[in-house]
């Protein structure tokens, strides 16, 4: 059998590319970041070990027109394709996959993702898909569905695996029951690089300052928190299990000595913590990983991380920190249940600065309830971070209920939500009720962006120079020309539709 694991090109009326993959919160860009999806590509190697035929066929990644990929995808005349959906592209797939069912009949479609696993229905509705993965461990589902399918003629009747709606005629859909939540991360095997074309996600990514730079297996599937309403990693049907430390490091340690990555970054929806934290920290020193000029990253909670525990990831050279801010008033962390304070999060900005780590924020705007003095007390917040140096970058996005997260459905409850258009919902303009303008939070984020041309900023940036850090001049000198030029793409696609849009 010919499996196909396919990201097709998907591009709006200003050229750019939808970024879908890694199940992210879906952004149209002109100057993409290529992000390798992890889970797909352990997918992918796992069915390859057992013998399949893999046609890796990111469209993005490998620069291909639309037509061009699918000519590509026709002529390959795989026997299974899977694709990853979230709601700004709904409407997309389920028009693509009927034209491909039209081309290759016989093909059978999967369709994963967070949207689809909870409306697995819906999709089925819309479309020919032949199988909606209600599971997030698709590593896992899809090793014992091909094998299932490729041995059982009968499958759509016979399938005893968990977590599928499989279609059986026009009018039959087939639940098989709620997936397995917790599976051990070990057995699914390091993404073969060479199988999913590393090289093509190793330098357009703004979370690299040095390249090549490549994304790990990730040690926690989902998130150990679990709780934050608009993230989709929430709800009963997730769970987190977690990867051993030993497992983990025997993937970096490959990384650098066999593919020449100059950074790595962990984009699980929280990394290690505690015991396991300083063990993985322990261990990249042991194994004297710190000193081949390799960068690490991931992304964090505010609180995860104690002192002791951020002095010794800075000894093992790890540079790059994502932690979700969000917003900075108690009562939006509240209603969000990010499980922290305001307090929280500066005191820990404060840790990860005294021992050079580089702090990325990521903010969101434009929730139903912001009011303007909660708006300017997170751009006060912010800018004071980004001046004083507590937090080395930034990335701003408007608040798009997606995928059916409680948010989603606390403001399709709430009867804020201004659309039900699928297209509606790719984070380029706000879609909810809110108390003030919505233009007011597009200015927002112009001066959240703006800060980065902050003389306070820059002279911040060059006071960090006498530390006499690598990190530190390259980020300066090396990063700050890219940063420049996605600060303006992301502040282009986020108010492109200031003034076009109805307010409260």
């Amino acid at each position: 059998m010919k499996i196909a694991i396919s990201y097709p090109p998907i591009i709006n009326a200003d050229g750019q590319k939808a970024m879908v993959s890694q199940n992210r919160n879906v952004q149209f860009f002109k100057k993409p970041t290529y992000l390798l999806p992890v889970i797909h590509a352990q997918a992918a190697t796992w069915l390859h070990d057992q013998g399949y035929e893999i046609y890796w066929d990111d469209g993005n990644a490998q620069l291909k027109s639309f037509e061009n990929w699918y000519r590509d995808l026709l002529k390959e005349k795989p026997d299974v394709v899977v694709f990853e959906s979230t709601t700004p592209v709904m409407k997309f797939y389920w028009n693509l996959v009927n034209r491909l069912k039209g081309d290759l009949p016989d093909t059978i479609v999967i369709m994963t993702g967070y949207h689809s696993m909870r409306k697995p229905e819906e999709t089925l509705r819309n479309s020919q898909t032949d199988i909606v993965l209600r599971s997030n461990h698709i590593d896992f589902v899809l090793k014992k569905l091909i094998g299932h399918i490729d041995s059982h003629h009968n499958w759509r009747e016979s399938c005893p695996i968990e977590g599928l709606v499989i279609r059986r005629d026009e009018k039959d859909l087939y639940d098989t029951g709620n997936f397995k939540q917790i599976e051990p991360l070990d057995l699914s095997p390091d993404v073969d690089r060479k199988l999913v074309g590393w090289e093509n996600y190793a330098y357009e990514n703004g979370n690299f300052l040095q390249t090549p730079g490549t994304y790990a297996t990730s040690v926690i599937r989902d998130c150990m928190f679990g709780k934050c309403s608009f993230c989709r990693y929430n709800g009963p049907d997730l769970t987190f299990s977690m990867r051993s430390v030993d497992r983990s490091l025997d993937e970096y340690q490959r990384l650098i000595e066999d593919f020449g990555v100059r950074e790595i970054f962990d984009d699980s929806g929280v990394w290690y913590r505690g015991a396991e934290a300083r063990a993985f920290a322990r261990g990249i020193i042991d194994r004297g990983l710190h000193k081949r000029g390799c960068y690490f990253g991931f992304n964090t909670r505010f609180g995860y991380l104690d002192e002791e525990t951020i002095a010794l990831l800075a000894k093992a050279n790890f540079r790059f920190v994502l932690v979700g801010l969000e917003a900075c008033d108690e009562e939006t962390l509240n209603r969000l249940n990010k499980g922290y304070s305001p307090d929280d999060a500066e005191q820990n900005l404060r840790l990860y600065t005294k021992y050079g780590l580089f702090p990325h924020l990521t903010i969101m705007v434009g929730y139903y309830w912001q009011t303007r003095e909660q708006l300017s007390t997170t751009v006060n917040t912010v800018s004071r971070y980004m001046r004083e140096g507590l937090a080395r970058t930034l990335q701003v996005t408007l608040c798009t209920p997606l995928d059916f997260t409680p948010y989603h459905l606390e403001c399709m409850d709430r009867g804020v939500l201004m659309t039900d258009d699928y297209d509606d919902f790719d984070m380029s303009k706000l879609i909810v009720q809110t108390p003030i303008p919505h233009d007011e939070y597009y200015t927002a984020i112009r001066e959240m962006y703006g800060i980065a041309f902050d003389p306070k900023f820059i002279a911040t940036q060059l006071y960090f120079l006498l530390r006499l850090r690598k990190s530190d001049w390259q980020f300066l000198f090396t990063y700050g020309t890219r940063a420049i030029r996605r600060v303006r793409q992301h502040v282009f696609n986020l108010t492109k539709n200031q003034g076009t849009v109805a307010t409260s």
